[in-house]
């Protein structure tokens, strides 16, 4: 993927994954990235990191 083609991140949704993040105590995933990857999915941090999820465990979960 292109630089070009990566959606910017503002300094707002880096914090509000960082917050989300840590409340659910993972410490694993880059708050820029996680936002990121939230941002080029077009979701929400809860379904982002269900997506995660189930890409992680292999479609188990």
């Amino acid at each position: 993927m292109s630089r070009s083609s990566i959606k910017k991140v503002a300094n707002a949704e880096i914090r509000a994954a960082k917050s989300f993040l840590e409340k659910r105590k993972i410490k694993k995933i880059s708050p820029r990235k996680f936002a990121m990857a939230a941002k080029e999915l077009d979701k929400g941090f809860q379904e982002t990191l269900q997506i995660l999820t189930q890409q992680l465990s292999g479609g188990q979960v």
